[in-house]
């Protein structure tokens, strides 16, 4: 538990405070990537218990539930809402990144996250809420990231140093050309609840109402139960994909497909 004393004698919350305070971000100020889930939530709560400078932003991914939209303009207001953007400045959305890929996001090809919410604050040191106990794929996961050889940290307290740090709490990520903190890898779930309600940290009400975790509706990294149970609260989101499976379609024309509509894509998608 949070209160729990490590071989340092810090507890597992003071541990992750200095693990922030004892990074210097270029530009003295981090760019908090900041998704509304109850681990963004808890980072950022972190950053201001630290006392460090930040700015935080979340990516419209346009297919989040509009009640976790709602709560971050309503308890996050300093949070910046920032679209993403291809190099010519034209706005990305899920609707017209599925016909310029030419394919649905798939587990194996998941370009969404690439582009929806992995971009962004390049140039950076970003700060997150990535952590172990939420998935085993995020423990594996290295793709495109390079264990630092060089860093900025500052050993303030013995036994946190670099070398002395998990080679995923600190890395050093190509795509953004920045360093990347996990400062809470290590906690489990019922760790983030119990800072949650220690400290009477504002969340997402879809949590009370059965989600376990938040993000994309339709995501095919969750199950086939779990994607049907989304689509049957946000017919609007489901019929959005399948106009963008019919437009998809039209720019597959020179590669013939067993698909004719958008709703045999759809059906097959949720099937994988």
């Amino acid at each position: 538990m949070l209160d729990q004393l490590n071989i340092y004698g810090m507890t597992k919350l003071e541990a992750s405070i200095e693990r922030i305070k004892q990074i210097e971000p270029r530009g003295g100020s981090w760019y908090l990537a900041f998704s509304g889930g109850k681990d963004s939530c808890v980072i950022k709560a972190l950053c201001d218990m630290a006392g460090v400078k930040y700015d935080a932003h979340y990516r419209i991914t346009t297919v989040d539930p509009p009640e976790l939209i709602r709560f971050i303009k309503k308890n996050h207001p300093d949070v910046s809402m920032d679209f993403p953007r291809d190099k010519d400045g034209k706005v990305i959305t899920m609707w017209n990144l599925i016909p310029k890929k030419k394919m649905p996001p798939t587990r194996i090809v998941r370009y969404c996250c690439q582009y929806l919410k992995e971009d962004g604050g390049e140039g950076r040191d970003k700060i997150t809420g990535v952590r172990w106990d939420e998935s085993n794929r995020r423990r594996k996961a290295r793709s495109g990231l390079e264990i630092p050889q060089t860093s900025k940290l500052t050993d303030r307290r013995k036994g946190l140093d670099p070398d002395n740090m998990d080679e995923d709490m600190v890395r050093f990520c190509m795509q953004s050309k920045g360093f990347i903190l996990n400062p809470i890898i290590d906690w489990t779930t019922d760790e983030v609840w119990e800072f949650i309600n220690r400290y009477n940290i504002p969340y997402c009400e879809l949590y009370d109402q059965g989600f376990k975790r938040l993000g994309c509706i339709g995501c095919p990294m969750a199950n086939k139960k779990e994607r049907l149970k989304q689509f049957e609260r946000y017919p609007k989101i489901k019929e959005a994909y399948i106009r963008a499976f019919d437009r998809m379609l039209l720019q597959r024309k020179k590669k013939p497909t067993e698909w004719k509509t958008g709703e045999e894509v759809y059906k097959w998608w949720l099937s994988k």
